[in-house]
């Protein structure tokens, strides 16, 4: 009986017998053939698929995507005013419309340049002046390609950051308000969830965070103030470490849900801090989707000792307490939407929320792979309404457990609370 390969000309990588009595043209043919299962087939090369930056104000960043994982010849970080990474023996291919020269001029990063020669690729970055930089690679993951990562620094921004966050501090201090640090969740190369016609949920999550800073800085003695107030990456401690700096009384982290199901999922919830573990699996899952946002973005792991330290610490239990009820007067004014299932207030190990200096809590707005509440979710109108819903909230949590806003009817101290 014959084999499939055997039609081919190819058995066992041999030519068969009956092959040598084939002559001219086709004899040159079956060589070819037998050759080629002789030979190991020589690897594709790889394809430079896309480059881009994101500035950011402590910094920029340059992505390379790759369509398979590319070995490169040069430092992991250091100072210089330019920056080479030798891809030996790549010969890469461009993807389509990708250039060989990105002009970025951002302040801090010039120019992207690709080069080839017959040693192989080189990927050459300008920066703007001497400054700062950190490598490093990220594989590839379900929608994402193979990366490298450049991440350069703003000379003199970490300064800049420390006396802008200080200044709000001092401003609050001086009108007496509370201050609300509102955190729209991803930004830059974490995407976050994708939803149905292109949205993302890094720019869902930023359109309602700048609504609802907008609808509390309409409110007497509330203030509202964005962690991230671009399309940038923030890595999750450095989050909270913010609104820390800032003197933040509450921390209100926004997001989209998403189902690991096609379409499935639907509704809004609340969550705050567990010490202990999450309320369910699935709110589990939704977590450690959440805390890999840290991973995409190549902040390296390291372990939990913050929480480790604090577990048993009276400030914490307080700081929780309050979550609760800010969760829950949240989700009150959430859930007059009838549009959105109310899926309760919930516990999970959320990154993001684990400071102890004031309450905090994670919103998921509503599910981005639902493609009703998707179209919901990109719509400029629900997202200011979710703003207006979620400052009402805020509102309601100051007065519900009792605390005074300055400058209302029923200040007669003068006196905030932090």
């Amino acid at each position: 009986m014959r084999t499939d390969s055997a039609r081919t000309g190819c058995v066992g990588g041999r030519v068969p017998v009956r092959a040598s009595r084939v002559c001219g043209a086709n004899a040159t043919l079956v060589f070819a053939l037998a050759l080629s299962c002789l030979l190991p087939h020589a690897a594709a090369a790889a394809t430079l698929l896309g480059m881009r930056s994101w500035p950011a104000p402590a910094s920029s960043r340059v992505v390379f995507d790759f369509s398979d994982p590319v070995t490169y010849a040069g430092p992991d970080s250091g100072s210089s005013p330019s920056l080479t990474l030798a891809l030996p023996g790549e010969h890469l291919a461009l993807g389509p419309g990708v250039p060989v020269l990105l002009g970025v001029r951002d302040s801090v990063v010039d120019s992207v340049r690709v080069t080839f020669d017959d040693a192989g690729t080189r990927l050459e970055i300008a920066f703007s002046d001497t400054t700062t930089f950190r490598v490093f690679t990220l594989a590839a993951e379900e929608d994402k390609p193979f990366r490298i990562v450049v991440d350069v620094s703003r000379p003199g921004a970490e300064a800049a950051e420390e006396k802008r966050l200080a200044a709000i501090a001092a401003a609050k201090r001086a009108a007496r308000v509370r201050l609300v640090a509102v955190d729209a969740g991803h930004g830059g190369e974490d995407t976050g969830a994708r939803g149905p016609h292109g949205v993302l949920e890094k720019n869902v999550t930023l359109g309602v965070a700048k609504a609802l800073v907008a609808e509390l800085n309409r409110i007497p003695g509330i203030q509202g103030v964005l962690t991230r107030r671009g399309d940038y990456f923030v890595p999750l401690r450095e989050r909270y470490h913010i609104a820390e700096r800032m003197k933040a009384d509450l921390f209100v982290s926004v997001h989209c849900n998403s189902s690991r199901r096609r379409g499935s999922g639907n509704g809004t919830e609340v969550f705050f801090l567990s010490l202990h573990g999450a309320s369910d699996q699935a709110d589990a899952d939704l977590a450690n989707l959440e805390n890999a946002a840290d991973l995409v973005g190549g902040v390296p792991a390291r372990a939990d000792d913050d929480l480790v330290n604090i577990l048993y610490d009276v400030k914490r239990a307080a700081a929780l307490e309050k979550s609760q009820l800010l969760a829950e007067s949240l989700l009150d004014h959430l859930a007059t939407d009838h549009r959105l299932e109310s899926r309760g207030v919930k516990q999970a190990g959320f990154a993001v929320l684990k400071s102890v200096e004031f309450p905090s809590v994670l919103v998921e707005t509503a599910f981005i792979n639902n493609p009703a509440e998707a179209k919901l979710l990109r719509s400029a109108n629900f997202q200011l309404q979710l703003g207006r819903q979620i400052a009402t909230g805020v509102a309601s949590y100051f007065e519900r457990p009792g605390i005074i806003l300055p400058g209302s009817s029923g200040d007669s101290t003068g006196k905030s609370g932090r």
